[in-house]
C-alpha cells in the first residue's frame, strides 16, 4: 500500500480544536511543531505536562500531535502521543479510530481491526471508523463483511463515490456478480469523480483485460487531479492489479490530451 491518503483522521474535528490538522504521508506540521515536540516531560514521554495543566487541552494538544506524527508517517511518536491523549482522556472513539489506522498503515490487521470495533463500540455512529472497519476487512479478502461495514458508511454519506466504489469492489471480488453488473450498467462518467474508470478498469482487470483495464486507468490520470484518483488506485495496487509505479500520474508531455479524445472519453466535456 503506498500510502493509505483515504485513511480518515476526522479532520473536522482535529481543525476544530484551533491547532494544525494532518493530512496525508508526508504532510507538514505546523510551522511550531518542530520545537514544541522536542519537549518531553519530567518523566520523558512527549506531550506529557505538569499535572496541573487542564486534561481537556492535554488531550486535545496529544491528539493533534498524534495525527500530525501520522501524516509524516512517524508511527512510533504518533502512538506515543495518542498514549498521552489516551491517559489524559480515556475511551475516546477518536482516539480508537486513529490508533486503528496507525496500525493499519503498519499492517498489522489484528490490533487495527480491534481498534476500530472498540471504536464503534464507544460511539456506533462515526461513520469513518465504519469505513475504516470496512477496509481492514477488505484487504483481508472478507468481502462480505466489509461490504455490510461499507454500505453502513455509505447510509450516512448516499454521496461518497469512495464508499460507493469500496460495495462495488466487494461484490466484483467476492464473487456477487449480479450486484456488480447492476451497479455498472447504472454509472456513468462524472466531471467531479474518477469512479466510472476505476470501476470499469476493476472489472476488466478482474476478467484478465489487463490492457483493458490501464486504458481507463490512463483515461482517470488524464482527466481527474492526481490526489482524487490516487484514491481509487490504491485499491487496486492492494489487489495486484496494479503496481505502485503504474497508479502515479501520467508524464506532463503525455497529459496534453486532445479535445476530441476528451470528448469521447469523457461525454459533455466541452472546448
Amino acid at each position: 500500500m503506498r500510502d493509505l491518503r483515504y485513511w480518515l483522521l476526522l479532520v473536522g474535528f482535529v481543525s476544530g480544536l484551533g491547532l494544525a490538522g494532518c493530512g496525508k504521508k508526508g504532510g507538514s506540521a505546523s510551522p511550531s511543531s518542530g520545537s514544541e515536540e522536542k519537549k518531553e516531560s519530567k518523566e520523558g514521554v512527549p506531550g506529557a505536562s505538569s499535572s496541573s495543566e487542564d486534561p481537556e487541552e492535554k488531550y486535545k494538544v496529544a491528539y493533534v500531535r498524534s495525527a500530525q506524527a501520522f501524516s509524516r508517517n512517524d508511527l512510533e511518536g504518533a502512538i506515543k502521543y495518542l498514549d498521552v491523549a489516551d491517559q489524559a482522556k480515556p475511551n475516546q472513539a477518536n482516539n480508537a479510530n486513529l490508533r486503528g489506522a496507525i496500525y493499519t498503515r503498519q499492517r498489522d490487521w489484528v490490533k487495527a481491526e480491534a481498534a476500530f470495533r472498540d471504536s464503534l463500540r464507544l460511539q456506533p455512529d462515526m461513520p469513518m471508523a465504519q469505513f475504516n472497519l470496512g477496509e481492514v476487512l477488505f484487504l483481508n479478502n472478507k468481502y462480505t463483511e466489509a461490504r455490510e461495514r461499507f454500505q453502513i458508511f455509505v447510509n450516512s454519506q448516499p454521496k461518497n463515490d469512495l464508499g460507493l466504489y469500496k460495495i462495488y469492489l466487494c461484490d466484483l471480488l467476492g464473487g456477487n456478480q449480479a450486484k456488480a453488473n447492476e451497479f455498472l450498467s447504472h454509472l456513468e462518467p462524472n466531471p467531479n469523480s474518477p469512479l466510472y474508470y476505476f470501476a470499469k478498469a476493476a472489472e476488466a482487470f478482474a476478467k484478465q483485460d489487463k490492457a483493458g483495464g490501464m486504458e481507463y486507468v490512463g483515461s482517470a490520470y488524464r482527466i481527474y487531479p492526481p490526489d482524487a484518483n490516487a484514491t481509487f488506485a490504491d485499491s487496486l495496487v492492494e489487489k495486484g492489479y496494479l503496481s505502485g509505479e503504474q497508479a502515479q500520474p501520467i508524464p506532463e508531455e503525455d497529459k496534453k490530451i486532445k479535445t476530441d479524445e476528451l470528448k469521447t472519453l469523457l461525454p459533455g466535456v466541452k472546448k
